[in-house]
């Protein structure tokens, strides 16, 4: 099966395009009322035609266009907003994963940065440094020498100069620049992503990120955060992470649709079960089980009915094995009938 590639600047574009055409078709059509006969000044009479039988031509000519351009004004609507909700989606998503990229290279970089200036501290803490040794020389007598630690046949290190905080690269014509804030250790605690692209269409994701080190080792183990988006159609969106003390964690997600609460409890191998109440009060339990050689089992009971999958968890690779249709709602029906 072919990929399916849409380019959703032209599709925003093509939008534009309709929504500019319908603008000029309601003029026309806001200007004719009825019978009228208009020119290019506006409403004329049978006096300005010139002639009675063309001016009545001219009039049930108009009268009988009228709901067909006004009836085109709304089917132009109608597929401008489909055309730019299409270009919107599939553009947030883009954007999207081009910002969680955006932040993995960002993290390698800092990463490769620190390296960098690990040698260069140590450059610094020994380029004067030099190694004593001792030999005899061709009468026998005992010297003593020095070689300089670092030398000719040993390069310094390059200076690693400010930590990076910022990139810029995107999918397509479009530019993702990620500014992040980090701590003294390297971890990033604050990031805004924003993507754009030439013909306007604009994604931002800022998250602030909570880590949590319960081991004392020095690195993380429970990594929390809140993120606020702001979508292409301007809409807004907040998603925030809390993790309990037994691992348990906790995602809400706030749109101006209301909030969905999402309960994940960790399993043996790596498996979890996650509660998902929707906005509409609706639940769905999805329990991924995990074997010792990595294959599982997952079932999601929602409005929907049950679907069973097997396959491997660790990649998300899974195969529908069945499906049951939920048990009909009575509940509306009186009883007894």
């Amino acid at each position: 099966m072919a990929d399916l590639v849409l380019d959703y600047a032209l599709l925003h574009d093509l939008a534009g395009s309709m929504r500019s055409l319908r603008g000029q078709i309601e003029t026309d059509v806001n200007t004719v009322s009825g019978r009228s006969v208009v020119g290019s000044g506006g409403e004329v009479g049978s006096v300005a035609v010139g002639d009675g039988t063309l001016f009545a031509a001219l009039s049930a000519f108009y009268s009988a266009c009228h709901k067909p351009f006004k009836d085109s004004m709304d089917k132009l609507k109608e597929l401008g907003d489909l055309l730019d909700s299409v270009a919107k989606a599939f553009f947030d998503v883009d954007a999207d994963f081009a910002g969680k990229v955006n932040t993995g290279r960002l993290q390698a970089q800092i990463g490769q940065w620190e390296a960098r200036k690990l040698a260069w501290e140590h450059y610094q803490e020994t380029k004067d440094k030099v190694i004593t040794y001792q030999y005899y020389d061709e009468n026998g007598v005992l010297q003593t020498a020095t070689i300089p630690l670092w030398g000719p046949d040993r390069p310094p290190p390059e200076d690693p100069g400010l930590m990076p905080t910022s990139l810029t690269g995107g999918p397509g014509e479009s530019t993702t620049t990620n500014a992040a804030e980090v701590n003294d250790q390297g971890l990033i605690i604050s990031e805004t992503s924003t993507t754009t692209t030439p013909n306007g269409l604009t994604y931002t994701e800022t998250t602030s990120y909570t880590y949590v080190d319960r081991d004392n080792d020095g690195d993380p183990d429970v990594v929390d955060y809140t993120t606020t988006i702001t979508h292409s159609d301007g809409t807004t969106e907040e998603i925030v992470k809390r993790t309990n003390p037994d691992d348990s964690y906790v995602v809400t997600s706030t749109t101006g649709d209301g909030t969905t609460t999402t309960n994940v409890t960790p399993a043996a191998n790596g498996g979890y079960q996650s509660v998902t109440v929707d906005t509409e009060g609706e639940t769905t339990t999805v329990t991924v089980a995990v074997n010792p050689d990595g294959t599982g089992t997952k079932t999601e009971v929602g409005p929907n009915g049950t679907d069973v999958y097997t396959g491997t968890p660790a990649i998300g690779q899974w195969t529908l094995q069945s499906h049951t249709d939920p048990e009909p709602d009575y509940s509306d029906y009186p009883i007894g009938v």
